[in-house]
């Protein structure tokens, strides 16, 4: 589905000689913009990673998040290059789920990122650091940042360890990475990572191999394996029966073995299905899901508002327009209607007729209670019926009922009919659930003609 809703706020079909009369005899008609706000909802049609889709490492997902963010900015730039605030998008979008390497930082006591005249002071030739503010396959890192840390701190006693944050290019791509380095007698020297500790260690023993058959040229044979690759077939299901009660998706092991008669370490790690070779060096992909991505325009730019795995539409019945109706009856009861027990004008709820009345005349008229609508233009009153069934009705009232088990990982979107005001229709409105709070939030989006 692709939506665009746009909302003139000044009609673009006048005659010119009936533009000429409302100038000549409006002052500052000619100088009223028109409004363009876009409501764009479908896929993403930007272009993707060489992966084929986004990544979220845990532990990181700021940073994928600014990725996806700038190519929809790109995207929605190019389809819609003049739009005004309050103009929305929801777009779908492959993303990965990707757990990062398991080796862990050594405990150093400064971490410093290089700056465009720390690149510089390394030289701004063809293939230094300098000449693109960056390191790569052709500019080794561990060419010029001992040299640096022996100047940044020279001051520092054997034994101190930094971590120096740099800039590296491959593939068309510049990534944020990072070296530890330590001082010492001769010098400074990189410090490596820390190697990864599986949950379980597991060396074979004879009945292992045993289990495995013992038959010529299996492993029971000579307790051994004879190729890598018989290791490989056989050490997943040899796991999987070993562990088929107590694995649980993550649990990691590892398995110490012998290759015709040489000792060998792997890893291997439980998927929730299978056991695989775990390289924690690496990052995984866990999976690939389809995410939906939510953006806003502000006036000037358009932002990530969320990212958020469904949309789950919830239309509102007469259940939800009669328990409207009760809860003003009881709360406010001078916004309740003189005329009738089946319609009040706080939220302008109508059990008779299944909507929402924002007939601006209606409530000036007759339900300008202490007078708080006074001077305001049919726009301003129009805020005020938006934000109290977005703060109000909605998310306080009626969604705790509508919603059995609410999910932070959804937009809960809510579909009611309106009369009168911004005009008779169906309109939405979208929020979502925080569970620490226990509450629903609106996300702010103006409503969205259905």
């Amino acid at each position: 589905m692709n939506k665009k809703l746009i909302y003139g706020l000044c009609a673009a079909s006048f005659l010119m000689t009936a533009c000429d009369y409302n100038e000549d005899n409006f002052p500052g008609f000619d100088q009223e913009p028109l409004t363009d706000v876009v409501y764009y909802e479908g896929e993403f049609t930007g272009k993707y990673p060489t992966e084929g889709y986004f990544s979220l490492v845990q532990g990181d997902e700021e940073s994928g998040k600014a990725t996806i963010e700038k190519a929809l900015i790109e995207m929605l730039k190019d389809t819609y290059p003049y739009c005004d605030k309050g103009s929305s998008a929801k777009i779908k979008v492959k993303v990965a789920d990707v757990m990062p390497s398991q080796e862990k930082e050594p405990a150093y006591e400064d971490a410093y990122e290089l700056s465009t005249a720390d690149y510089d002071a390394m030289g701004t030739g063809k293939n230094e650091p300098g000449e693109h503010d960056n390191f790569s396959y052709r500019i080794d890192p561990n060419d010029y940042l001992p040299d640096f840390c022996a100047g940044k701190y020279a001051d520092k006693a054997e034994g101190f360890i930094c971590k120096i944050i740099y800039k590296y290019y491959s593939n068309r791509v510049t990534t944020t990475q990072a070296k530890y380095y330590k001082k010492g007698a001769d010098g400074w020297t990189e410090e490596p990572l820390i190697p990864y500790d599986a949950d379980k260690k597991l060396p074979l023993e004879e009945q292992d191999y045993d289990a495995m058959g013992i038959e010529a040229g299996e492993p029971g044979a000579n307790d051994t394996f004879v190729s890598d690759e018989q290791a490989d077939a056989y050490l997943p299901i040899f796991l999987q029966n070993k562990y088929t009660y107590v694995a649980k998706e993550g649990l990691t092991v590892e398995v110490t073995y012998k290759v015709s008669g040489k000792e060998k370490k792997t890893i291997y790690r439980y998927n929730g299905f299978a056991w695989e070779v775990y390289n924690p060096k690496a990052s995984i992909v866990v999976s690939v899901t389809e995410r939906i991505t939510v953006m806003k325009f502000d006036g000037k730019e358009w932002k990530l508002s969320n990212l958020i795995s469904d949309i789950k539409e919830l239309s509102l019945t007469n259940a939800e327009y009669t328990k409207l109706v009760e809860w003003v009856k009881e709360n406010k009861p001078e916004f309740m209607s003189t005329q009738n027990t089946t319609s009040e004008y706080y939220f302008g709820a109508d059990t008779k007729n299944n909507n929402i009345n924002n007939k601006y005349s209606t409530w000036t008229q007759y339900y300008n209670v202490d007078g708080y609508l006074n001077d305001l233009k049919d726009e301003e009153i129009q805020v005020i019926m938006d934000e109290r069934l977005a703060k109000e009705a909605f998310p306080l009232i009626l969604l705790p009922d509508m919603v059995d088990n609410p999910d932070p990982d959804i937009s809960y979107t809510v579909i009611y009919k309106i009369y009168g005001g911004r005009g008779n229709g169906n309109y939405a409105m979208s929020f979502y659930y925080s569970k620490e709070d226990n509450a629903y939030t609106w996300d702010e989006m103006a409503p969205v003609m259905q």
